[in-house]
C-alpha cells in the first residue's frame, strides 16, 4: 500500500484525489445489479474489513448480543476527564438499545493533554460547521496539533472556503 501511494505521490496526486477516483470508479461498478464479486479497486480505497466490522454491528445490535466493540458513543462517564454529553471512541457493550460505554476512569496525564486538544479541536469545527462560524473554524484548526501555526491555520481555512463554498452555504 505505501509503495502505490508513494508512486501517486511522485505522480503529483494526493492521497485524497486518488480515493475520490477510486470511489467515482466503484460507484460506476456498483449501478451493475449484476456484480457479484468484490471489484479490485476496493482493495485501494483503504479501510480493510471495515465493512465485516460494521455487519458485525449491526448483528449484534439487531441480535442484543451485548458483546463488547469498540464505538463512537456518548461518554456517560466512560472517560471521568470529559463531559458525559461529549462523544468518545471506546470500548461498550453493544445492546439492542444502543451502546453501554465501558469506564476507564481518567486519562493518564501522558495523554490527558493531547487528547483534550483534539477534543476542542472537533467541538469548534462542529460548532463553525453547524453555526456557518469562520472564527471558530479559524479557531478549530489553530487548536489542532497537525497545524504549527495560525497564520498557516489562516491560509488553510481560506483556501477550503474557497475551493469548496458551494458546499458551505452556512458560511455565506
Amino acid at each position: 500500500m505505501l509503495d502505490d501511494e508513494l508512486q501517486e505521490f511522485a505522480k503529483g496526486k494526493a492521497r485524497g484525489q486518488v480515493v475520490k477516483e477510486l470511489e467515482d470508479q466503484l460507484f460506476e461498478l456498483y449501478k451493475d445489479e449484476n456484480l457479484d464479486i468484490k471489484p479490485p479497486q476496493l482493495e485501494k480505497r483503504g479501510g480493510a474489513y471495515y465493512s465485516d466490522a460494521a455487519c458485525n454491528l449491526i448483528s449484534s445490535i439487531y441480535n442484543d448480543k451485548g458483546d463488547i466493540q469498540v464505538v463512537n458513543t456518548l461518554n456517560n462517564g466512560a472517560i471521568r476527564n470529559f463531559k458525559d454529553d461529549q462523544t468518545v471512541e471506546v470500548s461498550s457493550v453493544i445492546t439492542k438499545n444502543g451502546p453501554k460505554p465501558l469506564s476507564i476512569g481518567y486519562l493518564p496525564d501522558a495523554v490527558d493533554g493531547l487528547v483534550r486538544q483534539i477534543k476542542s479541536f472537533e467541538l469548534l469545527a462542529a460548532k463553525a460547521a453547524v453555526y456557518g462560524d469562520y472564527e471558530a473554524a479559524l479557531l478549530a484548526l489553530s487548536t489542532n496539533p497537525l497545524i504549527p501555526s495560525d497564520d498557516l491555520a489562516k491560509t488553510i481555512l481560506d483556501e477550503m472556503m474557497e475551493a469548496h463554498k458551494e458546499y458551505l452555504p452556512q458560511f455565506q
